[in-house]
């Protein structure tokens, strides 16, 4: 097999490679909850950290409804989630969350671990 007919075929794999790293994989770098208005209904995506020292809501089973967190201007939040999470995303530092801002907190519909 000659290398010639292997070049194109690597090309192609370095460039979708570089594409998905750059734009397309999670990134953890904190987003801002001034993107966000209050009362709003539309889902946006945004990056938090946990802040850990605050109040966490649990239900009987031990599992997470609310947290708190902070954005990259350090505003800090209350998260309020619709389906109840694991206590695992407490051992998280960063999560995405995609949700929704009202005047006294945030609305998660989705959590995703970041870092």
């Amino acid at each position: 097999m000659k290398i010639s007919k292997l070049i194109l075929p690597a090309l192609i794999s370095a460039v979708l490679a570089i594409i998905y790293f750059t734009y397309l994989a999670p990134s953890e770098e904190l987003g801002s909850f001034k993107n966000f208005s209050a009362g709003s209904e539309i889902n946006q995506r945004i990056n938090v950290a946990i802040v850990k020292t605050k109040k966490i809501g649990k239900d009987v089973d031990g599992n997470v409804l609310s947290f708190y967190a902070k954005d990259i201007d350090n505003k800090e939040v209350e998260i309020t989630l619709h389906d109840p999470e694991s206590k695992e995303i407490l051992n998280t530092e960063i999560v995405e969350l995609l949700g929704h801002m009202h005047e006294n907190g945030f609305t998660a519909s989705r959590v995703s671990i970041i870092k």
